[in-house]
């Protein structure tokens, strides 16, 4: 099995260091772009960007373009202000890491800088992915699916840091393991009236409360109970005084799943719903799906390659395999649309909630982190040469 030495590790914890000091927004990772490049650049390895986008990019290690095996790791961090108190704090006032893409952006730049100098070890070329934007919409993979980094690649994977895991344990369950997540904007459009005389005019208020309420029956009732669905609305804006019925009212909210042809379908019966809905209460609604991320669906063959290769390796206790898959989405699910892929978390050890500005993590993560999925790598290129 391979260790990392006490250098590279040091290493690691500097750049996420400075990357946890340096956070940036979705689509404005300009600084934590040109840190990965500098540093890649002293290493001796080309940087690759984006054509499609303005920050992020790849770079390869490996020389056979034969086998690929991709990495994914997202950069961009949150519009939140951290905690004071913290020992390592951002400096850039009102924007954190508070998701832990600093270190899926170090583990990315470890994974490099241990197979620049072991190269002899990969049988195959691992391209390290740094996407932007993952915590947005529009998010950043589907502008990354675009570019012609796919050819090749035999599989592809991404990990992400779980403050409620042990350091050392990783956590993976087959098939479904994060639901999709569709932004919904609907505008109901009245003709307004004086609150006296509702009966002259389409009540705005009223009847979007009624589309909320019958929406989540109507959906239920159609799709198959076993399919788990969440559909909860978290923004609306309408009226600006007591007594004048308002004649446009938004909302937004989010639709959650976990099967991505039970998704296709319940989209189509909100559209269906909504003409229904129009109908019977004389108004207008527009719907609309700006970004809808699928379901990540973790590859049953990578799945049980990944298992063997704990169990064989020693790490088969340290793996934690959920009873249920997550809630949360993550735009890594993108990927999977051209290339089988798996998604699983690592023990951080931490504190606070994701996305809060109380999240921190133990450092001490880096070291089992990283040669866990050195090995894993060099597992999975071992299972492709067997099998060409």
């Amino acid at each position: 099995m391979i260790t990392i030495s006490d250098t590279l590790v040091e290493e690691i914890k500097t750049a996420r260091r400075w990357l946890h000091r340096h956070p940036e927004i979705s689509y404005e990772e300009y600084q934590t772009t040109e840190f990965i490049v500098s540093t890649l650049t002293s290493w001796n390895i080309e940087f690759h960007r984006f054509n499609s986008l303005k920050t992020g990019g790849w770079a390869d290690v490996g020389e056979s373009d034969k086998n690929i095996l991709g990495f994914r790791a997202d950069i961009d961090g949150l519009p939140i202000t951290e905690n004071a108190k913290h020992p390592i704090r951002s400096k850039h006032e009102g924007v954190m890491h508070a998701c832990g893409h600093d270190y899926h952006t170090v583990i990315g730049l470890g994974l490099i800088r241990y197979f620049s100098k072991h190269p002899d070890n990969l049988n195959g070329k691992l391209r390290v992915i740094f996407q932007p934007a993952e915590e947005t919409t529009p998010d950043g993979a589907s502008y990354v699916c675009k570019e012609p980094i796919f050819k090749c690649m035999s599989g592809i994977f991404a990990v992400h840091v779980d403050p409620e895991l042990k350091i050392g344990q990783f956590s993976i369950i087959n098939g479904q393991s994060c639901a999709s997540s569709t932004l919904i904007k609907l505008t109901f459009n009245g003709p307004g009236g004086h609150t006296s005389r509702p009966h002259k005019t389409v009540d705005l208020i009223r009847v979007t409360a009624q589309y909320i309420v019958q929406l989540q029956g109507y959906l239920k009732s159609i799709i198959d109970s076993r399919n788990d669905f969440t559909l909860v609305f978290g923004n609306i804006h309408g009226g600006s005084y007591h007594n004048v019925i308002p004649s446009k009212i938004s909302l937004d909210g989010t639709l959650r799943n976990f099967d991505n042809n039970v998704l296709k379908k319940l989209l189509e019966e909100i559209r269906i719903f909504s003409q229904h809905f129009e109908t019977i209460y004389g108004l207008k609604i527009s719907v609309d799906f700006p970004n809808s991320t699928p379901a990540v669906v973790n590859d049953s063959e990578m799945f049980e390659q990944f298992i063997n290769f704990s169990r064989f390796s020693g790490y088969g206790s340290d793996i934690v395999i959920p009873e249920k898959p997550s809630m949360g989405a993550d735009d890594f699910a993108h990927y999977l649309n051209n290339v089988p892929g798996l998604y699983f978390r690592i023990g951080a050890e931490g504190s606070g909630s994701s996305h809060s500005n109380e999240f921190i993590l133990n450092e001490n993560l880096i070291k089992p982190a990283t040669e866990f999925i050195i090995n894993y790598v060099l597992s999975y290129f071992n299972k492709y040469s067997s099998k060409t």
